[in-house]
């Protein structure tokens, strides 16, 4: 098995719980070595294109070793990596993921460049302000195999070091494309962020040969992700004619620009409590959805003003759960947002578990049994929140 290491993005434990998903889905077999708020250390045989599928980890490096952290010793290291390579030319940057990156660092790196140019070889040293090198610098920078060389370095308690070098990172072209790029954009209703809906379809473990369902379409950030990854059948509501015309729009937009992709979608404007006279029989393999989350909020709400909110959206839930119920195939999966509040004293959640098992779900945890104790919350939900916001959101995976 090869060991690597994944750099994870903003949400820790939604990043793991996804990559877990994929290899159960796969059928992989992994050995988790290591797993922090910052990276993951991973022993597996994973085929070229598992990194290039997920939404919540921003660069994936093959292992190199660990070892004692000084500077002679990643001298050497990195001087013996390299010097592997016959070549004419050494592009390298280095990456730290910790507190704050010795002051030798960056000296050592400054005397492996000076190294190389002495034994008559073009050699650059790629820095920036920031202590790791950001996707965008290494991928602009040619950083990537076979140009050139980002070693990461992950400190450890112990004082020694493991470093890797990225072989990938997040194609941000791309991920700016199918947002910023598509035709339909209405920034103003709270769309769902594309990285997100992708890591929520990736929690689906869905086939991808059956129909997958978002009866909250919006403008069809999750279908189009469904579509980026290869899903052929999608299915659309949404009771707002505007965003049915947003997905639609936006979905012929991604099969003109993706003519590989063949898939095929129904959309319907339609309230989700009539979604059985648009569905008819069909059943759906996943529904992967964000609802209809409350008012704008402007940061000034009250703690009675939110639990208003709450008590008006409950039953919503509650009927629209029931319904998806109804909708999925036995063993499928419903992964849907749910919002929360969060207060200086208190976090206000949805009351609706004990109806959700009532209905027959079973709330599912992807997270791998070596996480951290303590990664899920004592609802067994995972939660997505920007410091600066009263409201956040739940995700929930349930299996039927």
């Amino acid at each position: 098995m090869t060991k690597y290491i994944f750099i994870l993005g903003r949400e820790p434990v939604l990043s793991v719980a996804e990559i877990n998903s994929q290899l159960i889905k796969n059928n992989l077999s992994a050995t988790w070595l290591a797993i922090t708020q910052t990276y993951v250390l991973l022993a597996a045989d994973l085929p070229a294109d598992f990194f290039d599928n997920l939404a919540g980890s921003v660069k994936l490096a093959e292992y190199v070793d660990k070892v004692a952290g000084d500077r002679p010793t990643v001298e050497k290291v990195i001087r013996d990596f390299l010097k592997k390579i016959i070549s004419s030319s050494y592009l390298f940057g280095f990456s730290w993921y910790g507190r704050r990156p010795p002051k030798w660092l960056n000296l050592a790196g400054l005397s492996l460049k000076k190294e190389f140019k002495q034994s008559g070889a073009r050699a650059r040293l790629v820095v920036s302000r920031e202590a790791d090198l950001s996707s965008v610098v290494v991928e602009k920078n040619k950083l990537l195999p076979p140009t050139g060389y980002d070693f990461i370095f992950l400190p450890q308690a112990d004082g020694s070091l493991i470093i890797g070098r990225t072989i990938k990172v997040q194609d941000f072209a791309a991920w700016s494309k199918r947002d910023y790029g598509r035709p339909a954009r209405q920034a103003k209703v709270g769309m769902l962020p594309p990285k997100l809906a992708r890591l929520m379809v990736n929690l689906s473990l869905a086939d991808k040969q059956q129909a997958l369902l978002d009866p909250f379409c919006g403008s069809g950030t999750v279908l189009q992700e469904a579509a980026s990854l290869g899903y052929l059948k999608l299915w659309g509501s949404d009771i707002d004619q505007r965003g049915i015309d947003r997905t639609n729009s936006n979905l012929e937009w991604l099969k003109k620009d993706c003519l590989d992709k063949l898939f095929t979608w129904q959309l319907q404007a339609v309230d989700v409590r009539q979604l059985p006279n648009f569905i008819k029989q069909q059943t759906f393999g996943a529904v992967v959805t964000e609802p209809y989350l409350g008012p704008p909020l402007s940061g000034h709400e009250s703690t009675a003003e939110l639990k208003n909110i709450q008590v008006e959206l409950t039953q919503f839930y509650a009927t629209t759960l029931k319904i998806l119920y109804s909708a999925l195939q036995p063993g499928a999966r419903l992964v849907m947002v749910w919002p929360s509040w969060r207060l200086r004293e208190e976090k206000i959640f949805l009351p609706l578990v004990d109806k959700v098992k009532s209905y027959g779900f079973k709330i599912e945890n992807l997270l791998p049994k070596e996480a951290p104790v303590g990664w899920l919350n004592n609802r067994g939900s995972y939660i997505y929140h920007r410091p600066d916001q009263r409201l956040a959101r739940e995700i929930w995976v349930f299996r039927k």
